[in-house]
């Protein structure tokens, strides 16, 4: 299960992972999560190493885990670990989907004063966004080389594929075209500012998170700048 942890001036997302779906509901089980819980609130933990280093309430986390191991007899292991620290004017969303099949963690900056419910409100939506839409990064500029380059090959397979289908020959120049148009399209997919905000009761116009958020949230709250800056996205067993 994906397990989410927010404090003052931090939030947090790890996975506690096992073999079959009734272990995720064992009381051993849920009490070392609990344990691990206490640990990412009270200490300053960044990773699955120092998770498992943790000691709570005179306990060791890795000892606990051994002893669940041990008395399961199922592998049962911490797998992944991330934190974003707190900027100024920012707030966190929080969202578990299916009692911790997803877990989300988003974070919004302001320019301006609003409501803090209204705000993590807001938050909390997008998060539910990437929850549902499954985005790979934030920005156009974060987007992995590699990811561009695999759907630049994709692109530019299906389009002399089509060619030979057809038996129309086609310029380079047009062929680089329709190669950035696709791979701008499946961008759009991926990107999480860029994907259009999935609340149509709230986006009537069909507006990406970026602009939903500059031109309807942070005017409703009278901001002048809203945006995300932030975002860990962790899915069970990948």
């Amino acid at each position: 299960r994906i397990y989410l942890v927010e404090t003052a001036d931090r939030a947090a997302a790890f996975e506690l992972s096992c073999e079959t779906e009734p272990v995720s509901n064992n009381d051993d089980f849920v009490a070392l999560a609990n344990l691990a819980v206490k640990a990412v609130e009270t200490q300053d933990i960044s990773s699955v190493d120092a998770l498992k280093n943790a000691v709570v309430d005179g306990v060791k986390i890795a000892d606990r885990l051994a002893d669940v191991l041990v008395k399961i007899q199922e592998n049962i292991d911490f797998r992944k670990f991330a934190e974003i620290k707190k900027a100024p004017n920012s707030v966190f969303g929080i969202y578990s989907h299916m009692k911790g099949k997803i877990g989300v963690i988003t974070e919004l900056a302001f320019e301006g004063s609003a409501d803090e419910a209204a705000l993590k409100a807001a938050a909390k939506d997008i998060a539910m966004q990437a929850a549902a839409f499954a985005p790979v990064a934030l920005n156009d500029a974060s987007v992995p080389a590699e990811t561009i380059e695999k759907e630049k090959e994709i692109a530019k397979a299906q389009i002399e594929n089509a060619a030979k289908e057809s038996g129309k020959v086609t310029k380079p120049e047009f062929v680089q075209r329709q190669i950035d148009g696709r791979v701008a399209k499946v961008l759009k997919e991926i990107v999480l500012e860029d994907q259009e905000f999935f609340m149509a009761e709230k986006n009537p116009k069909k507006l990406s998170v970026k602009d939903y958020l500059q031109e309807v949230v942070a005017k409703q709250l009278g901001l002048s700048s809203l945006k995300v800056v932030n975002f860990v996205r962790f899915e069970r067993g990948k």
